[in-house]
């Protein structure tokens, strides 16, 4: 299933970095989001996007975010990075019914914004 990344994803990663980044960005910051390669999906349904292989290993967060849907619901977006290259975004659903959808822009918020903040 490997493909280019979209651009709603490419935009999602961009404001993680931009928004919500754990530490210095500079190296990952370097390649452009544009080229990153979408491997794999995850197996339980969600909208995680691997752009590595075996992207869990050796990997750490470098950008810590959530979403907050109009209609509620809540997802959190974690940013994984190794040796200065992106190699995940997982996107999980903080309820266990939830529709499994990838977030726009409008409903990423980052922790220093706190988890109330844009309900409508």
């Amino acid at each position: 299933m490997e493909r280019a990344i979209a651009r709603n994803e490419v935009a999602v990663v961009r404001w993680l970095l931009d928004h919500a980044a754990v530490g210095d960005m500079a190296g990952y910051r370097l390649c452009p989001i544009e080229d990153l390669r979408v491997l794999d999906g995850c197996n339980c349904g969600c909208t995680s996007l691997d752009f590595e292989p075996n992207s869990w290993s050796g990997s750490s967060i470098i950008a810590d975010g959530f979403a907050i849907y109009s209609d509620g619901q809540q997802a959190g977006l974690i940013l994984w990075g190794r040796n200065g290259g992106i190699a995940l975004l997982e996107v999980y659903d903080c309820d266990p019914n939830a529709s499994h959808r990838f977030p726009n822009i409008s409903d990423l918020r980052s922790f220093a914004d706190g988890m109330t903040a844009g309900r409508r």
